[in-house]
């Protein structure tokens, strides 16, 4: 690929790989981006995306080329049943799709990936692309849930004077994504179960265990991931 030719997207890329190499952090890195490349600029989430793969150790700033076999399994059929499941439950993992599916891993993450284009953003699936309407949906509720100015953000939530509006699409604004699964799930990180009774048990007792302001901190957290939202543009965004 000749230095003429770069695509602007590659070019970015490049412009990343440097970066991370240079351990600057990825919302960093997008604010520079966005100031070289304006409107061209990619979007937050491909930005923090690239950052995550060479900080894995990638090397290569092209795509990877997609040029394995079509996989039989990977029917129209079995792609409604899997938009049909993941949502009515976007927690389900891949291996739980494949077994409700009674099709290989890899056709499950072909058909995700691919045909239907989620991404997992707080273990929930999401749209891999918000639309402009979306992205407008996202913002407009999270700039008529902010409190005004002036207002105290930790009395005003702590009180609960106002109602607690749910973004669209927005597993990355919701409590109970952002905040209260990641620490369940680090704390039984490791444990195993011999049926979901016992999960159940031990999920309850868990709960118990917090102390009075654990579920209280989640809440006043809102305001801040609703500001995120509307700086990012609508964009999904995660820690």
């Amino acid at each position: 690929m000749s230095i003429q030719n770069v695509p602007r997207s590659v070019e970015q890329r490049i412009v990343i790989k440097f970066l991370v190499g240079e351990n600057v952090p990825s919302a960093e890195i997008h604010h520079r981006l966005q100031q070289q490349y304006g409107e061209e600029c990619l979007s937050r989430t491909h930005v923090f995306e690239w950052c995550k793969c060479f900080r894995d150790g990638r090397e290569r700033v092209e795509n990877e080329p997609y040029d394995r076999r079509p996989r039989t399994s990977v029917t129209q059929p079995n792609i409604d049943r899997a938009d049909t499941h993941i949502r009515e439950n976007r927690r389900l993992t891949i291996k739980e799709l494949g077994a409700m599916l009674s099709i290989s891993v890899g056709s499950v993450q072909d058909i995700v990936k691919y045909h239907l284009h989620y991404h997992k953003v707080n273990a929930r699936w999401v749209p891999g692309t918000l639309t402009d309407v979306n992205k407008m949906v996202r913002m407009q509720v999270a700039n008529n849930a902010r409190p005004s100015h002036g207002q105290n953000n930790n009395e005003t939530l702590r009180k609960l004077k106002w109602n607690l509006t749910h973004l669209p699409y927005s597993p990355d604004s919701a409590p109970s994504d952002f905040y209260l699964f990641g620490r369940l799930k680090s704390d039984l990180q490791g444990m195993r179960f011999v049926d979901n009774d016992a999960v159940i048990q031990t999920v309850r007792e868990w709960i118990r265990r917090q102390p009075q302001d654990f579920f209280e901190k989640g809440i006043r957290m809102l305001p801040e991931r609703w500001k995120e939202c509307v700086d990012s543009g609508g964009e999904y965004f995660e820690d």
